[in-house]
């Protein structure tokens, strides 16, 4: 068995030449690359039954050798993607079903049903080039080129990808490699394997919106293992929920985008006593033009689908509202072709490699060997305490604040719910799901205190500063609605506030 740790990039046809004469790669390459044509036969049953298994089974044809691949499916992140993989040489071109396998791989191959039932689904063709690369400092890395086509049936599909496999060293000098390159070609991470893309001709591959998933953290998990797991959480979250955004229509998906985004920024603060010299500032600045670009689109996601209905609901078919929700759709258009356009820009692209090579090389990490040995569990209690007291101090005489200061306690919160969330498998489940909930009915309460603030100052930017009479109407129906609205809120939110504060710690 084989743990193949790969970067996935793709990128245009034509410039195929370019990447082969690369200063860095004629730099490391020894030798001249090699060049070779391969097909690769995917087999599966008509029910996709090993796809559903997490198992991918193929035959490649290399200058008339029969390699047999079987691979988990691992998991992907940025680009980064990690299997096991069992390979042998077969004498003809059909599976063999006899050699050896982890366990659980044996037990399913030896099902006799399975193995009738297994065939052909598809196939890839493609010239493949291969740079073996020696950095000199122990990182080796195979880079290989395949340009081609899947084919399914009639159907054929363009390959233009590259794959950096890495051989010796850290995961870091992948994406280190891969940001030398895009200097000179436009790159794209690339999440889906070409078996992912064949089997989408089978089976759809809905759009999904997705939250964060549970963190398992155990008390002895070194800091700096905990900071690198918490941070390939944040950026699977915001990857995972960057194709809605992209191709989908549910709003949830810049708003989720959002969250992953402020949980990223939340996870650099609690841990900066970790870092050494080099410090995320660039990072930083890109978190904050991703922020600032999907939170437009948020605002007018929530002013349509939240605020505009509840107010039409009770003053149906007003002409002036309906003028209203045209104009909010008109500009959610065009902050959505804004925030396609960026996700699908080089710059996107380079934020996430960059993350990737600042994470993954740890240059960050402090070197003594006192604080290398230091433990998650006996941090965890110390950035708790800390974010719940900056909460108490900030919400206090929280019904009398004016919207920025409710707006700055409300970014208090988040930052303790995120650090609960973070670090909750480390305590007792019971007492970390009670305070969470609590905590999460106090950002609620805020975060609509807060969506009444920004409808005011969104209004005024759709609207103008004239007005006709219909709009005009419609700005004091919102306006009206909106202090009723406030009203009704801060009252629930002194007895929300009251609730919270009397919750038992569960660090404690």
């Amino acid at each position: 068995m084989e743990n193949k740790v790969e970067l996935k990039l793709s990128m245009h046809s034509k410039n195929a030449r370019i990447l082969g004469l690369h200063p860095i790669i004629l730099a490391a390459s020894a030798k001249k690359p090699i060049v070779r044509k391969i097909t690769t036969q995917y087999y599966d049953t008509p029910d996709l039954t090993l796809l559903d298994a997490g198992i991918s089974l193929c035959l490649r044809n290399i200058s008339g050798r029969w390699i047999q691949s079987v691979k988990t499916e691992g998991s992907s992140l940025a680009g980064l993607h990690q299997r096991s993989q069992w390979e042998s040489e077969v004498t003809n071109c059909q599976p063999d079903f006899t050699v050896d396998l982890d366990s659980a791989l044996t037990k399913l191959f030896t099902d006799e049903k399975l193995i009738e039932d297994i065939r052909p689904i598809f196939q890839t063709k493609v010239q493949r080039t291969e740079w073996h690369l020696d950095f000199g400092n122990g990182n080796r890395i195979e880079m290989a080129l395949d340009i081609g086509e899947l084919v399914v049936g009639e159907k054929h599909e363009p390959i233009s990808e590259i794959e950096l496999e890495l051989k010796s060293g850290k995961k870091g000098c992948l994406f280190e490699l891969a940001l030398e390159l895009q200097k000179v070609i436009p790159l794209r991470l690339e999440n889906n394997s070409k078996s992912h893309n064949g089997f989408g001709y089978y089976r759809a591959w809905p759009l999904k919106t997705y939250k964060p998933s549970p963190l398992k953290l155990k008390p002895s998990t070194k800091a700096n293992n905990a900071f690198k797991k918490i941070i390939c959480n944040c950026i699977n979250h915001l990857q995972k929920s960057q194709e809605m955004v992209l191709y989908g229509t549910d709003v949830e998906g810049v708003h989720q985008m959002r969250v992953a985004l402020r949980r990223l920024r939340s996870a650099f603060s609690m841990f900066r006593k970790l870092f050494h010299s080099e410090s995320p500032d660039v990072l930083k600045s890109e978190l904050d033009w991703l922020n600032s670009i999907l939170g437009e689109a948020r605002d007018l996601d929530v002013f349509i689908t939240q605020t505009l209905p509840a107010i039409m609901a009770q003053i149906e078919s007003h002409t002036g509202l309906l003028e209203l929700h045209e104009k909010a759709e008109l500009k959610k258009a065009h902050s959505y072709k804004i925030v396609r356009e960026a996700l699908l820009s080089q710059r996107y692209q380079c934020f996430l490699l960059t993350l990737g090579a600042w994470l993954e090389s740890e240059h960050w990490c402090k070197s003594t060997h006192d604080f290398k040995e230091v433990k998650v569990f006996e941090i965890s209690n110390n950035i708790l305490q800390k974010r719940h007291r900056q909460l108490g101090q900030s919400g206090k005489g929280i019904t009398g604040m004016n919207a920025e200061e409710r707006h700055a306690t409300r970014i208090t919160a988040k930052k303790l719910r995120y650090a609960a969330e973070f670090f909750a498998s480390l305590y007792s489940s019971r007492k970390t799901t009670a305070f969470i909930r609590g905590l999460s009915q106090l950002q609620d309460c805020l975060g609509v205190l807060n969506d009444i603030n920004t409808t005011e100052k969104l209004m005024q930017q759709l609207i103008g500063s004239r007005p006709n009479r219909n709009i005009g109407e419609a700005k004091y129906i919102c306006a009206g609605w909106n202090a009723h609205h406030a009203t009704s809120n801060l009252e629930h939110l002194e007895e929300i506030w009251r609730t919270f504060t009397s919750l038992k710690k569960f660090w404690v």
